[in-house]
């Protein structure tokens, strides 16, 4: 099996799109390895080497603790239910899943069209949009997304409890956060074993944020304790107190919910609008969809759930077209197996080419590259099941899949509401300084 050259440790996230077309090059549709470090991961792209790869002892692959990066990772994120494996990833996902279910989701839908209606009224005068025109303005399609599915999953973890002055404390820590991403993802030698001894600003970062985020938790939980009001890290937390989870995995795993996912909620988000933005087609035909739903909760609700809708189908196609990540975290096989005719023995790291998948597969045909919700008018999500990744694939799919459906479908009837959209014509450029694919995009908004 080929390698590619090079060390892929920091350019998997970086120049990802470049890695897999070098990738492709190489070994065309066989699987290869790719470097990190003194590591080789194997990785695959085809739905042959996905059925293969988790056939049989999908439910006992592994992750690694550090995801592969270091030690830094290690002690900030190493704790949290996604890093856990055999009978503590089992424990722990059962105590937290209960929390995030389709019916706990769908409980939250008045309040987050609540939250959605009041962005969209005051989009027009918000300070990162630029006026265009009679009702038209200008802007980057993260930035004026950012903080709006970070408020939203705030509020699903901690409801009424969430104050304006709670708010603004999360995000001041957030700001501290992305440093610490920073060097989670891109240190070299935070990521060392004995680097937590030196006294460096990494370090300190690393324990004002800790230090910080305890802190607020902890006061929310007492105040929603003595006040009696329903908050569901409250109610987290007695899996702490009973001794089921360390106070380290409790706040890792809301850390990985709420602050390690913010560039993907938010780059979600902006695909939304990119993608109606550049094709108008798709975005005409949601508003007539959406102008035939009444504003009733029930009625949302409803709409908001159905897989037959076109609303579905374009939230499906965001997915398939907008990988969050180029490269995905190593999973490792559980047993000896042939993966695309080659053995490969068990303990062997795995990742997924998330952009050759969702776009090259054969089932999508010639148009794999293109935006079309269409597609789903003939494919069901269980004959494309090895052929795209959204939300993860096998047994560990992510925690808060459900309300990352609900919250990103309601913002899409929303902004379909209030707007029409034009991102132009061209390629999305990507960041290059995220771990998470986030776009660099201008979008105009035109009021209806």
């Amino acid at each position: 099996m080929k390698t590619l050259p090079g060390d892929a440790r920091y350019t998997r996230f970086t120049h990802g799109k470049e890695l897999s077309k070098a990738g492709q090059a190489m070994c065309g549709d066989e699987p290869y390895l790719l470097r990190n470090k003194s590591k080789r991961d194997l990785v695959l792209h085809t739905p042959t080497q996905m059925r293969d790869f988790f056939k049989g002892d999908g439910k006992l692959h592994t992750k690694q603790q550090d995801a592969s990066m270091g030690a830094y990772f290690l002690r900030s994120l190493g704790q949290c239910v996604g890093a856990q494996n055999g009978p503590r990833w089992h424990q722990t996902r059962y105590h937290l899943e209960q929390f995030f279910s389709a019916i706990e989701a769908a409980s939250m839908i008045t309040d987050f069209q609540r939250v959605l209606n009041n962005w969209a009224k005051t989009l027009p005068d918000n300070a990162a949009s630029q006026q265009v025109g009679d009702r038209k303005f200008l802007t980057d399609s993260v930035e004026i997304c950012r903080q709006l599915p970070f408020r939203m999953i705030a509020m699903c973890l901690y409801g009424n409890m969430l104050t304006d002055e709670r708010f603004d404390m999360l995000w001041h820590l957030n700001k501290i956060h992305e440093k610490v991403t920073q060097y989670t993802f891109f240190g070299t030698w935070e990521n060392m074993p004995y680097y937590h001894l030196l006294p460096t600003t990494a370090n300190r970062v690393l324990a004002e944020y800790e230090e910080g985020w305890k802190e607020f938790n902890l006061e929310i939980i007492n105040a929603a304790r003595k006040s009696n009001t329903p908050c569901r890290a409250s109610r987290m937390f007695q899996v702490v107190e009973s001794g089921d989870m360390t106070m380290d995995m409790y706040l890792q795993s809301l850390d990985e919910i709420l602050f390690t996912n913010i560039d993907v909620t938010s780059a979600q988000f902006a695909y939304g609008l990119i993608n109606m933005g550049k094709s108008s087609a798709a975005g005409r035909r949601l508003y007539e969809e959406v102008s035939t739903v009444a504003v009733e909760e029930d009625e949302i609700d409803f709409y908001a759930r159905k897989d037959d809708t076109f609303l579905h189908k374009l939230y499906l196609e965001i997915l398939r077209s907008n990988p969050p990540i180029w490269f995905t975290f190593p999973e490792t096989t559980a047993v000896e197996k042939r993966i695309d005719g080659f053995l490969i023995p068990a303990g062997t790291n795995v990742v997924i080419d998330t952009l050759r998948l969702n776009k090259s597969s054969p089932i999508w045909g010639n148009t794999g590259h293109e935006f079309h919700p269409e597609r789903w008018d003939h494919i069901t999500t269980g004959q494309a099941r090895y052929s795209w990744l959204g939300y993860g694939m096998g047994p560990r799919k992510c925690l808060g899949k459900n309300f990352a459906n609900i919250i990103l479908k309601l913002f899409l009837i929303s902004v379909s509401r209030y707007f029409t959209l034009d991102a132009g014509e061209g390629a999305v450029q990507i960041k290059r300084d995220r771990f998470t694919c986030v776009p660099e995009q201008l979008v105009v908004f035109e009021q209806r």
